[in-house]
């Protein structure tokens, strides 16, 4: 049994099953379940931007069925689960002989936090970050390659930037533009250790105004060079084997 999460960052998706016509709107994330006939059909007024990835099952139990069927539908996307995917999609880069061993691993990991957000969700707490800055997160998370600045990412939350300020600290200790270099960081360092790219590409893609730029922040950052922090992975990855 093959189930395919979907996820969408901006845009607009109609979706019929078996004939009934869902919709999903920007930064939501969805589940299709199998044996049924699917139709898609995207916004041909603005650019749709989504990723998806079959999940194999060796067995679909009854009890899975229906805690996929009870969660809302769609369900919002979340930080993590872009950080998933973004994963997923850099595992085809990787020069590993387990890669499709960890990316089967990576995609089930997306359906039980599909599953544990969605069933979140129907018994909200207290302490859940507020949606405002969830979705700020996504909005940096699918923006780090682009020069984005702090009245950006307020619009795109629908919030001022000292309110948003203000959440990020409060929940994140840290303010939206320091989180957004945070995530440059972890993602450079990310793709050091997982693909062979340049490191000037590697700057590029993460935001980065130039490769020394990148290298210093690296080196602030953890005390490495982005050299030695590639050959020191590699080494371990070889090592391991």
């Amino acid at each position: 049994k093959t189930l395919q999460l979907v996820l969408l960052y901006s845009g607009h998706m109609r979706l019929w099953v078996d004939g009934t016509m869902r919709e999903a709107a920007s930064r939501s994330m969805c589940i299709l379940l199998p044996e049924h006939e699917e139709y898609f059909a995207f916004d041909t007024g603005s650019e749709t931007h989504h990723s998806w990835v079959h999940i194999a099952l060796p067995t679909f139990s009854p009890a899975l069925l229906a805690r996929l069927q009870q969660l809302v539908w769609p369900l919002p996307l979340s930080p993590p689960m872009t950080q998933f995917m973004r994963e997923a999609l850099m595992l085809h880069t990787m020069p590993f002989s387990t890669s499709q061993e960890m990316l089967k691993a990576l995609a089930l990991l997306m359906l039980w936090r599909y599953i544990g957000e969605g069933e979140h969700a129907l018994t909200p707490s207290i302490s859940s970050p507020p949606a405002v800055l969830v979705q700020a997160q996504q909005f940096i998370l699918t923006h780090l390659q682009e020069p984005i600045t702090l009245q950006q990412i307020a619009q795109a939350s629908a919030v001022s930037p000292f309110h948003l300020i203000r959440l990020f600290q409060k929940h994140l200790s840290l303010t939206p533009i320091a989180y957004l270099w945070q995530q440059r960081i972890a993602e450079g360092i990310k793709m050091l250790e997982q693909t062979g790219l340049p490191i000037g590409t590697i700057a590029y893609q993460c935001g980065f105004q130039s490769r020394y730029h990148f290298s210093r922040r690296i080196r602030q950052e953890t005390g490495s060079t982005p050299q030695e922090i590639r050959r020191r992975f590699w080494q371990q990855s070889t090592e391991g084997r």
